[in-house]
């Protein structure tokens, strides 16, 4: 029986985005202090149409995520920006692409929290997710986009379907409707000791639902009586992953890192 389920939003690559020397900006954002509900650190929603876009629930450290298509492990800066959250609310160029929305959020942020930001590359352990000797077995996305759904920001600056996660007593269940596999690796890596990588090279939208017994577990995730108590381990995700003919691998690789020099607490205002 599933005892909670929460949703995940997440914005990932491992590259960080070409530099753009005509970084575009909003036409004007607003920014506020959100709801500090520990209970509502995992979800990360936006929105966006052709004249607004819209972060109800975001911290500095998924701004930036976004800002620069990075994942949490790359970023590297002070504890408190995972804390307070922030309602961001910002009016787009006219004809502005959606997919140039994480430019505009580097220069917001470096114009009213007054990020600066220095770039290496460092060799860390990971887990490379490959394609197995079978060939991939994955399930294409079925039908549209609901509308009336909950959206978050992808790696190509749109709104994206969400993803989620619950637990059993046997361990955690990954669902996704629609996912790409750089996107769901993201998720997974909430669980695992190690960052995973996709490495598979395939493109596409699929549907997910994965269940495993986890290495780790997030701080803040509770059940009705507290933390989950895993009393009959599934399997591990190393296996969980072969239904859809992939398979997981340790080594090193060449990750880029963002670490944060300077960054304000407080936004200058609106």
């Amino acid at each position: 029986m599933r005892l909670a389920i929460c949703t995940y939003f997440a914005t990932l690559t491992i590259a960080f985005a070409q530099q753009v020397t005509d970084k575009p900006t909003f036409e004007v954002a607003s920014i506020r202090p959100a709801d500090p509900n520990p209970e509502s650190r995992f979800w990360v929603g936006m929105t966006a149409d052709a004249g607004m876009v819209r972060f109800p629930n975001i911290t500095l450290r998924d701004c930036i995520r976004a800002a620069y298509r990075l994942r949490d492990f790359q970023i590297e800066g002070p504890a408190w920006m995972d804390q307070a959250r922030f309602e961001i609310n910002a009016k787009l160029p006219a004809d502005a692409p959606l997919m140039r929305i994480p430019e505009m959020l580097q220069a917001l942020l470096a114009e009213r929290f007054k990020l600066s930001i220095r770039r290496d590359t460092k060799e860390l352990p990971v887990y490379a997710l490959l394609v197995g000797d079978g060939g991939a077995k994955l399930k294409p996305a079925d039908g549209k986009p609901d509308d009336q759904s909950p959206t978050a920001l992808g790696p190509d600056g749109k709104p994206r379907a969400p993803m989620m996660f619950g637990y059993t007593s046997s361990g955690i269940v990954l669902t996704a409707p629609s996912a790409n596999l750089r996107t769901f690796v993201e998720l997974m890596s909430r669980f695992t000791a190690r960052p995973v990588i996709d490495m598979t090279g395939l493109d596409g939208q699929y549907q997910f639902e994965v269940a495993f017994a986890p290495e780790t577990t997030p701080g803040g995730i509770s059940g009705p009586n507290g933390p989950p108590a895993f009393t009959d381990p599934g399997p591990s995700l190393f296996d969980a992953v072969k239904q859809y003919g992939l398979r997981l691998q340790a080594r090193k690789a060449p990750i880029e890192i963002l670490t944060i020099t300077h960054l304000e607490r407080t936004p200058t205002e609106n």
